[in-house]
């Protein structure tokens, strides 16, 4: 498996802390304008390919994914690891598991 599956708690933990990762957001924008996670950066999974050197920077750097429930962010890991990026998070349960 090119990712590792994280929990909100363990996303709680990561946004408390100093450390410099990306939060991608990968639904469509009109998802992304209802509600998103503080701090999230929106790149829909259908322009992902198209965008990758928005997120270049982030190529050796922690980069942790989400979706609505966690079945899209899946595809976008798997995406991104084929381009070459390294330090790979799926939200288990997307936005929907994150803010029950």
């Amino acid at each position: 498996m090119s990712y590792t599956n994280i929990d909100k708690r363990e996303l709680n933990m990561l946004l408390k802390s100093e450390e410099d990762f990306l939060l991608l957001d990968i639904r469509t924008k009109e998802e992304f304008m209802e509600s998103k996670i503080d701090g999230a950066v929106n790149v829909p999974l259908s322009e992902l390919l198209f965008n990758i050197d928005e997120i270049e920077d982030y190529k050796d750097r922690k980069i942790v994914i989400y979706c609505r429930s966690g079945h899209r962010s899946i595809t976008a890991c798997n995406l991104l690891a084929m381009e070459g990026f390294n330090d790979l998070y799926n939200l288990e349960k997307g936005i929907i598991g994150y803010v029950i």
